[in-house]
């Protein structure tokens, strides 16, 4: 029996019209949702700027305490005791230990700055051998009319200097004191016994105020890092949300196979309706429907584990 013409204009509006107010729905919802999180990631990224912007700051505090406390160990370590073992060409930590004060600094520590003392003292060598040799030859005692005579020096570690200003005006006679030297008549040295205990204590006082100081910034250092650390992770979760890149294909999906497919029919304009048009306009709108529905069903999941979860940390 021959199939009746059936218009086709009923069916395919039909489908339209449904796909259409289901994709203005969902695309609806969707366009919320991205200008909710256009929101969170400024807001986000506002309190990432701010923390990292006090990093920064507590950073800078940290190094700073770090400097003092070791410029203070250094200055401490370095009397002029150690730096005539230098000048007599000590520079490795354990011969320097055996001279200077008992400190905590670290071996590559000491060594790294014996270092630039020796340098300080071949550059105070040079410089002074330059200016005693080329007039009169003043008294050991002079070095404070010297340097005041010699503005154009540039002194880094004055006792190095000082130092090297008295060996070089010094009588040659060998010392018995400081065997390798080859002179006696060098500037007063602090001296261990010459420390009285109060000088002492209040060396100890001062040097336990700095490493706390330096203790408490690295601590907040650390704590602020760690902060910062997962604003980052909170901002990387808003910027790369998960399920919609894959609710915005399901959507242009179901848009091609609900809306346009059935206008584009239309656009051609069939006489009448047959079974392969109808058969395949309405399983691919199915489909479009139910990967659609099948989304929703996923992010409500979703939703309601996260939030079982979050009802576990609570109790």
């Amino acid at each position: 029996m021959p199939s009746v013409p059936t218009d086709p204009a009923p069916f395919l509006s039909t489908i339209t019209t449904a796909s259409s107010a289901l994709v203005a729905i969902v695309g609806g919802l969707l366009v919320a949702r991205f200008v909710t999180l256009g929101s969170e990631q400024e807001g986000a990224q506002r309190v990432l700027t701010d923390a990292e912007a006090r990093l920064k700051a507590v950073k800078t505090r940290a190094e700073e305490a770090h400097r003092k406390r070791l410029h203070f160990d250094l200055d401490r370590f370095f009397s002029k005791e150690v730096i005539v073992a230098v000048s007599n060409g000590v520079v490795d930590a354990a011969g320097l230990r055996e001279v200077g004060w008992s400190s905590a600094l670290t071996d590559a520590e000491i060594e790294h700055y014996a270092a630039v003392v020796a340098e300080e003292l071949a550059r105070a060598e040079e410089a002074c051998r330059a200016l005693l040799f080329s007039g009169e030859m003043p008294e050991p005692s002079g070095w404070d009319d010297f340097r005041r005579s010699h503005p154009e020096l540039q002194i880094k570690i004055e006792e190095a200097w000082a130092i090297k200003f008295a060996t070089l005006t010094a009588p040659p006679v060998r010392s018995r004191n400081l065997p390798g030297l080859g002179f006696s008549h060098l500037p007063a040295m602090v001296t261990r016994p010459s420390l009285s205990d109060t000088l002492m204590l209040q060396r100890g006082m001062r040097r336990d105020a700095l490493k706390a100081q330096e203790e408490r910034s690295q601590q907040q250092l650390e704590d602020l890092e760690g902060d910062v650390a997962r604003l980052r992770q909170a901002r990387e979760a808003i910027v790369r949300p998960k399920g919609l890149a894959l609710g915005l294909l399901i959507l242009s999906f179901f848009t091609v196979v609900g809306v346009v497919v059935p206008l584009f029919i239309m656009s051609t304009a069939p006489r009448d309706l047959t079974s392969t048009m109808a058969g395949t306009v309405f399983v691919l709108f199915m489909a479009g429907l139910v990967a659609l529905l099948g989304y929703m069903t996923v992010l409500a999941l979703r939703l309601q584990a996260s939030r079982s979860r979050g009802d576990g940390t609570d109790s």
